[in-house]
């Protein structure tokens, strides 16, 4: 059966679907915006008739033959017009609060049309409209050159934002209740969006899962990456990529790839200072107290690394040190020394796959929640601790709990969520659905067996846990990142 609802560019036809928690209706492939390549995303044309929205939009465009290190991350299509968006709705009707996902894939592979990210189930038993959007990736989202704005990936994220404020109201949705969430580079794009001052006026609060917020490239750093996949395309300049067939590009963006991996790291695109959208990145808004002033929810899985071990080399510590006081610049700043990088690889015997997930991920999460605490905002802190087989609580584990999706492609198996350990990963999956549509509804998350989340303050720095067992932990890991912040012990037991 199809169901109609009417924008201001025209009709839409969607399709009631029955799934696990009630029939939806679901509008695929809606186009929110559109955008040549190297060009700002511009409004969609308006249409005389009514369109079909019952199959999902090309992803944007990605290498799709490489091996994937987890389940379901292998999109169907690719496609230069991918600015699109899945919409899942109890109804078209009433005004609903909305949660937005933006699937991650370090800013160069992934979709939100993925079986994982299917938003039936939140829909329907939680009486969300659930919007998963596609922007551009790669050196067509996100290439620092001279002649074309940058970050147009983030700039695609702000048109689906603009877009849902005006049109969600013809899916059953509040505009005034859009709440973001994300994951990996999902949640990395969520904190720079932050870091927007536009954005405070188009959202309700966020979720941010497993980012990155200070992975920010500098613009010396983008630079090079641009110069690199040039050279690789075997142009001059960008407007020498504009005519370039689509494989070609990303062919040399491979090329690119491999040669920044050593100095750029793992992410060579991504988001950049650059002077326009983004003046800074997300921890310096946060330290100066310009992050959008919005609730948020903000953890890491607990092993994070632990997905990527085997690529991480075993480096002496003459080499590692340096590299790790690195990583803690864009947090830590003035205080990110090598002293600080050998006590906290102390700190997690010596292992720098752990050292890593503290420096990219736990710290900067952290630095995020006090500043937030700091200016009186609410903001929530979690840890995902499933201990699946070989990877234990890695980068990407929560992803199948957050949906409710855990018999897509071999999940189960790969996270160890059969025989016995169904049931426990079955009340893991709806604990977090449950403290998510929460804070859709309330702007507070919660869940059985803690009720309402504790508020982080930065005396306490309580987080939730997110186990086979949930519980409230004070100090979760504070000695652990005392020893690179050098800081003294701030628990306070008459909190």
């Amino acid at each position: 059966m199809t169901v109609e609802t009417a924008t201001s560019a025209g009709r839409l036809r969607g399709r009631l679907v029955a799934g696990p928690a009630g029939t939806v209706t679901v509008f695929r492939g809606v186009r929110y915006a559109r955008a040549e390549r190297f060009e700002l995303p511009q409004p969609v044309d308006p249409w005389p008739d009514v369109v079909d929205a019952t199959e999902p939009a090309p992803a944007a465009p990605q290498p799709v033959d490489e091996e994937q290190l987890v389940p379901d991350m292998t999109v169907a299509g690719i496609g230069e017009d991918c600015l699109a968006a899945e919409i899942w709705t109890p109804d078209v009707s009433g005004r609903r609060p909305v949660l937005v996902w933006i699937p991650g894939g370090r800013y160069q592979i992934g979709g939100a049309a993925l079986a994982t990210y299917d938003g039936a189930r939140l829909a329907a038993e939680a009486d969300l409209v659930v919007v998963g959007v596609n922007y551009r990736l790669g050196a067509l989202g996100f290439l620092f050159a001279d002649g074309v704005p940058a970050n147009f990936g983030l700039r695609d994220l702000l048109a689906a934002l603009r877009w849902l404020r005006s049109e969600v109201s013809a899916f059953g949705g509040d505009p005034d209740r859009i709440i973001l969430m994300g994951e990996s580079a999902g949640a990395g794009a969520i904190a720079h969006l932050l870091a927007v001052p536009e954005t405070e006026s188009l959202i309700a609060g966020a979720i941010i899962q497993s980012g990155a917020p200070g992975s920010t490239l500098t613009t010396p750093a983008a630079a090079t990456v641009t110069a690199a996949l040039l050279r690789a395309a075997g142009v001059d300049c960008v407007h020498g990529l504009r005519p370039l067939p689509l494989d070609e590009l990303l062919a040399a963006q491979a090329i690119a790839d491999a040669e920044m991996l050593a100095t750029v790291g793992m992410m060579p695109l991504h988001p950049v200072v650059d002077g326009d959208l983004l003046t800074g990145s997300p921890l310096d808004a946060a330290r100066a107290g310009t992050l959008a002033a919005v609730p948020l929810v903000i953890g890491t899985t607990m092993h994070e690394m632990e997905l990527f071990r085997e690529a991480i080399p075993e480096l002496p510590t003459e080499f590692s040190i340096p590299f790790l006081a690195g990583k803690l610049a864009p947090t830590l700043g003035p205080t990110a020394s090598e002293d600080a990088a050998r006590r906290g690889l102390d700190s997690v015997d010596g292992d720098l796959a752990e050292a890593i997930a503290d420096t990219d991920l736990h710290l900067p999460a952290a630095v995020i929640a006090d500043s937030h605490a700091a200016r009186g905002l609410p903001v929530w802190r979690y840890r995902f601790a499933w201990e699946a087989p070989r990877i234990r609580a890695a980068h990407a584990t929560d992803l199948p709990f957050t949906f409710g999706t855990l018999d897509v492609a071999n999940w189960r198996d790969f996270l160890g969520a059969t025989g016995t350990d169904a049931a426990a990963a079955n009340a893991l999956s709806a604990a977090i659905r449950t403290a998510w549509a929460s804070f859709c509804h309330s702007l507070r998350p919660g869940c059985a067996p803690v009720g309402a989340w504790p508020i982080h303050d930065r005396r306490r720095r309580r987080q939730v846990v997110l186990g086979r067992v949930i519980e409230v932990v004070d100090d979760l890991d504070g000695a652990r990142f005392r020893a690179w912040t050098g800081a003294e012990p701030i628990i306070d037991e008459e909190v």
